[in-house]
């Protein structure tokens, strides 16, 4: 699903205008970005829990070269999905 998609539903759902979705929505995710950026976990009932972690230094080999190098620590996003995702993706796999 796109961005223009997941506005036009739920502009549908919710008998907004397709703007006032848009701002909403662009809105929300302002949020959870400034939140992640200061190190700040954001849990959405029923949906899931967004976080940073800091990935450690590690070493790692070029696969041509054969040569080790050295990968520099990093912060990166992570998403762990709520109960009621992982019930609904369980039903999903069940269904197959």
């Amino acid at each position: 699903m796109t961005n223009k998609e997941l506005i036009a539903e739920l502009s549908k759902r919710l008998e907004w205008t397709q703007a006032q979705t848009s701002k909403i929505l662009e809105d929300a995710v302002s949020v959870v970005n400034t939140n992640l950026a200061n190190s700040n976990s954001i849990n959405i009932q029923g949906f899931g829990l967004f976080e940073t972690k800091r990935r450690q230094e590690r070493m790692s080999v070029n696969p041509v070269s054969k040569q080790r190098f050295l990968v520099p620590p990093k912060i990166t996003t992570a998403f762990r999905p709520g109960q009621v995702v992982k019930d609904k993706l369980k039903k999903l796999s069940e269904n197959e």
